[in-house]
């Protein structure tokens, strides 16, 4: 394995996917308790938003996403990102 060939993929890939590259590669625990995390926070997120909008959740979440689809799209790489350092930062 060569240093700049890494050096060059992770140069030339997005952070989607080197985000399920390292998800699939790193550390199976790890990988795990971050998962965990994020599956936790995203129903607490959900649990606030059905208590808000009941049954319009899936609607109103729609909605936002359509209106504001750049912000998620910047978002979702900086989330990439955040859970890549998270992911490999653990593994070492």
């Amino acid at each position: 394995m060569n240093l700049f060939n890494d050096v060059d993929d992770f140069l030339h890939s997005n952070p989607k996917e080197k985000f399920f590259d390292i998800l699939f590669n790193a550390n199976g625990t790890v990988v795990v308790d971050e998962l965990e995390k994020i599956i936790e926070k995203f129903v607490a997120m959900e649990k606030l938003l059905e208590e808000q909008y009941g049954d319009e959740v899936e609607k109103k979440v729609e909605e936002y996403i359509f209106s504001n689809g750049r912000e998620i799209d910047l978002r979702k790489v900086s989330f990439y990102m955040s859970k890549m350092a998270d992911i490999l930062s653990k593994s070492e």
